[in-house]
């Protein structure tokens, strides 16, 4: 099958970008070939290969030149990544210039679904949906909302996990390649933004008894924070620790990882926490790479948190609640039984979110649609010999 991605795509920092290569990379093979057209917003400086359209994010004739290229490509299916933000228009619906004109079957990735959206916001989301084939959600409470909220008809959606690597290392192996032998380690990983909530993380650090507790702080700014404010929400963050004498204790690591480091931090965390204080998001390719790795996960709870770390998966406390964040920690850090436990169980499960697993659910959809409608064009296809050959002979008995 010959695939195409349209999303925000590598060197982009960001976590669409992210999720679109490694989605590419879970379906590119012998069988299928994959190539992306990738939302541009001037930032990135080259492209991989694999990038065979761009679309300038703000540029509304760019999206309909784009669905013409599209339709001469031969492509069997599209996968769209949307995410608010992404596309340029209000709500992002320069997008649907694009979607509208395409001649080939839609799959779109929902990466953010509002519970309470404007009227455009609403409006692009339906017409998404009317225009896609299928929709996939990544957790039971999205698909839920798309039916309530937006009134989409469950047929066209889809429930499938955001991917997790596979990781080919151990905790053991992770702690002394990043000098951490020893050490208690909790981790957050991801671009700094406001959002994040790691101050509420810092200020239960300053409460954990353990001498060996650390906590890091993975990723750099956000680059439109970058743009807008600069470090301030990073400097602050380092101030507050400073403040609670937290020297030696919290750590930050002020860089946009590669795939294979990122795997070694998250493979040398014991425990992993997102302090997001929004109850809003959707989805944290963030938190399903900690369950994959195998930590002992502790979240806000958030609408995806709550159904990743169902069953004993990992612990929820109250947004803005250092105080019963730090009390987890605490119990964790003096029950080593209790933090093998969940960390088991989130290894279990992270596996069944393998990327691997989830290209091959994207391949088994793209078949569901493609096949079908191959079927009804051959039998279109026959029933029109049919009608020739029977008006062949119709017409050799009147000359008879």
């Amino acid at each position: 099958m010959k695939i195409l991605i349209i999303g925000t795509y590598m060197p982009r920092k960001c976590g669409i970008a992210t999720f679109t290569h490694d989605l590419f990379s879970s379906m590119e093979g012998n069988t299928n070939e994959v190539e992306i057209l990738a939302i541009s917003d001037g930032s990135e400086s080259s492209y991989p290969r694999e990038v065979k359209k761009t679309v300038r994010r703000d540029e509304k004739k760019d999206y309909s030149s784009a669905a013409d290229w599209v339709n001469d490509q031969n492509y069997d299916c599209c996968i769209l990544q949307h995410e608010f933000g992404i596309f340029g228009g209000e709500a992002g619906n320069f997008i649907i210039d694009l979607i509208l004109k395409l001649n080939v079957p839609l799959i779109t990735n929902l990466h953010t679904i509002l519970q309470e959206p404007s009227q455009e916001e609403f409006n692009v989301i339906q017409k998404i949906a009317m225009i896609s084939e299928k929709l996939t959600i990544m957790t039971k409470r999205g698909v839920e909302m798309m039916e309530s909220v937006y009134h989409i008809n469950p047929e066209k959606i889809s429930l499938v996990p955001h991917g997790v690597p596979e990781f080919n290392i151990t905790r053991e192996e992770a702690k002394n390649r990043l000098g951490l032998e020893g050490k208690k380690v909790m981790l957050s990983f991801g671009l700094l933004g406001r959002n994040k909530g790691y101050e509420i993380a810092i200020d239960a650090s300053s409460k954990i008894k353990d001498d060996d507790f650390i906590y890091i702080i993975l990723g750099a700014t956000h680059p439109n924070v970058l743009k807008a404010e600069g470090d301030i929400y990073k400097n602050s963050l380092i101030q507050q620790a400073a403040n609670l004498k937290l020297s030696g204790k919290v750590f930050f690591v002020d860089h946009f990882v590669s795939d294979e480091i990122l795997q070694t931090y998250l493979k040398a965390c014991d425990i992993y926490v997102t302090p997001y204080p929004n109850i809003n998001q959707m989805s944290s390719g963030t938190l399903s790479f900690a369950l994959g790795a195998g930590a002992a996960v502790i979240s806000t709870p958030y609408w995806y948190a709550k159904d990743l770390l169902e069953n004993n998966r990992g612990f929820l406390f109250d947004f803005n609640d250092s105080d019963g964040l730090a009390r987890i920690i605490n119990n964790l850090l003096k029950d080593p039984k209790l933090m093998q436990t969940y960390k088991n169980n989130a290894e279990t499960f992270g596996k069944s979110m393998s990327w691997s697993n989830v290209g091959k659910t994207h391949l088994r959809l793209i078949a569901s649609i493609i096949r079908p409608k191959a079927k009804i064009q051959e039998i279109i296809k026959r029933d029109s010999t049919i009608k020739f050959l029977n008006a062949g002979k119709t017409n050799n008995l009147i000359s008879s």
